[in-house]
């Protein structure tokens, strides 16, 4: 996020760090040369996009994971053990200079050690608070954290036929076949929900993962988990209606099909898991459902 700047000087554009942050530089005489005053903060995003009723945020293994914020000097180097502290400053549209704001306002955050905890009132759930980080004089931009439900249950979503037949039948195919989507959905059956729609649990992270080869969680050089893109993603944010998912990328002619070939085609087996955690690292109910993907391709 980009770094909001003391006033009274006059900055220009220096360069775009690692991992999104933007650094700004003054004009020669005004560059800080102390290594230890703050010069640009990078903040782009909480452990987690959203936290539970009542409880701290924890991130996609459900571990406990306070908010944290990067400072650099105007060198670029990281400026480690940099004080710094964190602020709510608005719930939806309330503003944070009304007086009801601590008491409209969903969770709290921490100021020093950046610990967010939803508030338990259930008037406050699928809320959203905003959030960000000071070091100094800079001031990131906000990030917005939601509260959601509490997860208890992990099913497949989309196809009650969670095995399927990817075919490639030319010699060197580099796809995201349609056919290679798969969902997931998360709920929370134990609070009686008064529709099956109460019962989702949006902004939650599911993680994804290759079983079968085993060795392709290491190497993707020719089968890998994407998002709507083409990049490798194993890690999704559940939408308004529960639902995470993933895509399958294969490079054919890297595929390392150990079957023999029958009739001129050969095949083998793609297995996929999906896993979504509580806090303290347990696993919400029906995690580890697979999805089967065999893979026919002609014989090189």
């Amino acid at each position: 996020m980009r770094a909001r700047l003391p006033n009274g000087v006059r900055w220009r554009l220096l360069t775009v760090c690692a991992g999104g942050a933007i650094v700004a530089a003054a004009s020669c005489t005004s560059v800080p040369s102390d290594p230890k005053v703050p010069f640009s903060i990078e903040f782009n995003r909480a452990p987690s996009p959203s936290v539970v009723l009542g409880d701290t945020m924890f991130d996609s293994l459900g571990l406990q994971a306070p908010l944290h914020a990067r400072v650099f000097n105007s060198n670029g180097e990281e400026i480690i053990g940099a004080d710094v502290t964190y602020h709510v400053v608005a719930l939806d549209s309330v503003d944070s200079t009304n007086a009801a704001f601590a008491d409209s306002v969903p969770l709290t955050v921490d100021s020093t050690t950046g610990l967010v905890i939803a508030k338990s009132d259930p008037a406050f759930l699928l809320h959203s608070a905003r959030v960000y980080a000071q070091a100094g004089n800079l001031q990131s931009e906000p990030i917005v954290v939601q509260v959601t439900r509490r997860a208890d249950k992990l099913i497949a979503a989309g196809t009650t036929d969670t095995s399927i037949t990817l075919s490639f039948l030319n010699t060197d195919s580099l796809l995201v076949p349609a056919a290679s989507s798969f969902n997931v959905r998360v709920l929370d059956t134990t609070d009686a929900p008064l529709t099956a729609a109460d019962s989702a649990v949006p902004f939650y992270l599911v993680r994804f993962r290759i079983v079968q080869p085993a060795n392709a969680s290491t190497d993707t050089s020719y089968v890998m988990l994407t998002g709507d893109g083409r990049k490798r993603s194993e890690l999704d944010t559940t939408d308004i209606s529960g639902v995470a998912s993933r895509q399958i990328r294969i490079r054919r002619a890297k595929f390392p099909c150990s079957k023999d070939a029958v009739g001129g085609i050969i095949s083998d087996t793609i297995l996929v898991e999906a896993s979504a955690y509580r806090a303290g690292g347990s696993l919400v109910a029906g995690s580890g459902v697979q999805f089967r993907f065999v893979v026919k391709a002609n014989k090189l």
